[in-house]
């Protein structure tokens, strides 16, 4: 189903939950607010965000993308 988000809306984040959707947006605030980029890292994979976009919002602090849940 993920992949299929990611087909249908390329430049957005697909997650599976609203609980990843939070978690997702507790990182980006945590690493514009000078949090680590480890610790932004291994949460957005965690939820299963892929590589590419990881590096994406880790050159830019405080920058997201849109998110798309299938909740």
């Amino acid at each position: 189903m993920l992949d299929t988000i990611r087909a249908r809306y390329p430049g957005a984040v697909a997650l599976r939950t609203t609980a990843d959707l939070d978690k997702y947006e507790t990182a980006i605030e945590k690493f514009a607010g000078g949090g680590s980029r480890r610790e932004l890292t291994l949460t957005l994979f965690g939820i299963g965000i892929p590589a590419d976009q990881i590096r994406l919002l880790a050159s830019y602090p405080g920058r997201s993308l849109p998110a798309v849940c299938w909740e």
